[in-house]
C-alpha cells in the first residue's frame, strides 16, 4: 500500500513537469499488471491510471486501447476493483472532448457495468459514485437516450433497499442531475404521473435532515430551488413544507443538533447477484489520487451555499411568507429569503 502511495505522490508532483517521462515508466507496468490480472494490485493501478489521465496534459494511445478490458466483466466481480474502475473511468469522464466516439459507443456498457454493481448491497454506493461521475463530467447527450431507464432502475432499487445510507445517496445523485440538467425533472412523471411529488414528499424529507458533506447539501439546495421553479410542485403546500423544514437543516438555520438516522442498513441478505461474492483482497483507497481542487465535490459551480441559496430560492419566498404564518417552524427559511 505504501509503495503505492508513494507513487501517486509522485505522480502528482512529477506529471505537471515531465509528464512524458512519468507515463513512459509507469504505464508499461500497468499495463502488464492488467493483462496478467495481478489481483493484489489492481485496486491501486486503477486509481493511479485515473490520477494520471487526469493530471496528463496529453492522452496517449494506451488508454484508448485498454478501455476495453476496463469494462470486462470479471474486473467488476471483484468488489475491491469497483472504486479503483469508477475512479479511472472519471478520468475519461473528465477528458470527454478526447475520448468522445470511444465513450458514447460504450455508454451501454458502462451502463451495464453500473447496474451490476448496483445489485450488491456492498457496492451500491460506489455505483452511485459512478453515476455522479458521468452527471457531473459528461454532457447530457452522452447518456440522455439512456436516463429514463437508469432512473426506472435506481427506483427499483430503493424500494428493495432497507438502507437510509442508499436512500441518502439517492437524494444526493438526484438532485446533482436536476442540479446539473434541470430538464431531466419531466421525466420522472413521464415514469409514473405524480412520482416526482411522491418522491418529495416520502423520501427526500427524511433525507435532508441527515448529516450530509458540504458539497451533498450544496446539490440538494440547488435542486430544490429548480424543482420549486415547477408550478405544480410549487402549489404543492404539504410537499414545499416538508422540503422546506429539509431547507433549513440543509442551510443551518435552525439552532437544533444533528439528526439521527433511523434504522440500520440493509441485511447481507440483499446481496444478490452482483459483484463481490467471492473472496477477494480488500480495497485500500490511496490518499494522494486527487488533483487539488477535487475538494470542492460534487459542487465546484457554488462556492457559497447561502448567497446561491438566496438567489436560486427568491421566486419561493411569497409561498413561505404563506406557509411561514401558519407554520412557525418554517420562519427562519422565511426570514433568511426576505
Amino acid at each position: 500500500h505504501n509503495l503505492f502511495e508513494a507513487v501517486a505522490s509522485i505522480v502528482k508532483v512529477c506529471v505537471p513537469t515531465q509528464p512524458d517521462t512519468v507515463e513512459n515508466t509507469l504505464l508499461p507496468p500497468f499495463g502488464q499488471i492488467l493483462e496478467r490480472n495481478v489481483v493484489d494490485f489492481l485496486p491501486y493501478t486503477f486509481q493511479i491510471m485515473g490520477l494520471l489521465l487526469d493530471a496528463s496534459p496529453s492522452v496517449k494511445p494506451l488508454y484508448t486501447q485498454l478501455f476495453a478490458r476496463l469494462l470486462t466483466p470479471e474486473l467488476w466481480r471483484a468488489q475491491a476493483n469497483v472504486p479503483g474502475l469508477i475512479r479511472l473511468l472519471r478520468a475519461y469522464f473528465t477528458k470527454h472532448a478526447c475520448f468522445a466516439e470511444l465513450l458514447r459507443s460504450n455508454m451501454q456498457a458502462i451502463l451495464e457495468r453500473f447496474q451490476f454493481v448496483l445489485m450488491n448491497r456492498k457496492t451500491e454506493v460506489a455505483a452511485l459514485d459512478l453515476l455522479n461521475a458521468m452527471y457531473q463530467y459528461l454532457p447530457i447527450e452522452f447518456y440522455q437516450q439512456f436516463l429514463k431507464t437508469l432512473i426506472t432502475v435506481l427506483l427499483t432499487r430503493l424500494q428493495s433497499s432497507k438502507s437510509p445510507k442508499f436512500k441518502r445517496d439517492f437524494v444526493v445523485s438526484c438532485s446533482l442531475c436536476i442540479h446539473k440538467n434541470q430538464s431531466v425533472i419531466a421525466l420522472f412523471n413521464e415514469i409514473q404521473a405524480g412520482l416526482l411529488s411522491n418522491l418529495l414528499l416520502n423520501v427526500w424529507p427524511a433525507v435532508l435532515k441527515m448529516p450530509l458533506r458540504t458539497d451533498e447539501r450544496k446539490v440538494c439546495v440547488m435542486a430544490l430551488a429548480k424543482l420549486f421553479s415547477v408550478e405544480e410542485l410549487r402549489q404543492n403546500t404539504p410537499l414545499v413544507g416538508a422540503c422546506s423544514l429539509g431547507l433549513i437543516h440543509l442551510l443551518g438555520l435552525a439552532s437544533s443538533g444533528k439528526t439521527k438516522q433511523n434504522g440500520e442498513e440493509g441485511s447481507d441478505e440483499e446481496l444478490e447477484n452482483g459483484a463481490g461474492q467471492e473472496y477477494e483482497v480488500s480495497f485500500n483507497k490511496l490518499r494522494n489520487t486527487d488533483l487539488p481542487g477535487a475538494a470542492a465535490g460534487l459542487a465546484p459551480d457554488v462556492p457559497d451555499l447561502h448567497s446561491a441559496a438566496k438567489a436560486s430560492l427568491k421566486p419561493l419566498g411569497p409561498v413561505l411568507l404563506q406557509l411561514a404564518a401558519a407554520t412557525p417552524e418554517l420562519q427562519p427559511l422565511a426570514v433568511f429569503l426576505q
